[in-house]
């Protein structure tokens, strides 16, 4: 059983690569939104011998919001000392991700195997100095995306204790200090707008994992709740979503499908 949280597609492609190669199920967390949100429990049974993998992007050296929320509600019926383990996907470092989730599941006294990490292209875009990558370097992300992950499926099935886990400088500073900050600050939505080349066509509330977009007279209105994934800005098929004066000269980038 495999959850996963995914706003530009990196997590989503991560989640389903473990699944097929673990042969498991995936589970997107944006279903249980309504239950995360409001504090209600998530009833999960986990069946005897069944890996149970959580995938979600580091957001400012964390955990995202959203799957923070999501094991925070989480009740794992029939749990029996199963595996269990965490994949981040990062633009560069995880910072105390690690750790947080480590300690949410342990205050649910469920142990957690191990963590790995995944770097894959970065999306975060609507802070000054921050950036997608080159083609280059996200091409170079995305040949080695699908060989660590078989990595890791390796070590899961071995048991050996892969440590592809990237911390990053002064994680105690990210972690106790920025991560924080972000939480409280940054992720809010009111900087948002869509400009003259927005079409209406009704994609980024569609998209957006936390319903926190609506349609009003054709153009979205954002409602108070964004976690910052950034799928709506990054999946705009005319780039007519933008964030303060930060985003108008920055690229996009989403990993599959619209």
């Amino acid at each position: 059983m495999v959850f996963y949280f995914s706003g530009t597609g990196n997590s989503r492609f991560v989640a389903f690569e473990l699944a097929k190669m673990l042969e498991l199920e995936a589970f997107d967390i944006a279903n249980y939104y309504e239950l995360y949100s409001s504090g209600q429990c998530i009833n999960v049974s986990l069946p005897k011998g069944e890996t149970l993998v959580f995938v979600s992007p580091v957001h400012s050296w964390g955990m995202s919001l959203p799957m923070k929320q999501f094991v925070k509600n989480l009740e794992l019926k029939d749990f029996t000392g199963q595996k269990v383990i965490a994949v981040f996907t990062c633009g560069d470092t995880c910072g105390r991700a690690r750790e947080q989730i480590v300690n949410l599941l342990k205050k649910k006294n469920i142990g957690v195997s191990n963590v790995y990490c995944v770097q894959m292209p970065n999306t975060y875009i609507v802070l000054k100095g921050f950036g997608i990558d080159s083609e280059e370097l996200k091409n170079k992300k995305l040949r080695a995306a699908k060989p660590e992950i078989e990595r890791i499926v390796a070590d899961i099935k071995t048991d050996c204790k892969l440590d592809n886990y990237i911390v990053g400088t002064k994680p105690f500073l990210k972690g106790a200090i920025l991560y924080p900050l972000f939480m409280k600050f940054m992720l809010g939505d009111k900087k948002f707008f869509t400009d003259e080349n927005c079409i209406s066509c009704g994609l980024c509330e569609k998209v957006c994992p936390q319903k926190n977009i609506i349609l009003n007279d054709g153009h979205p209105k954002w409602l108070g709740r964004c976690v910052k994934c950034l799928s709506c800005i990054h999946r705009c098929p005319k780039l007519a979503i933008q964030f303060g004066d930060i985003t108008q000269s920055q690229g996009r980038y989403y990993f599959g499908k619209q």
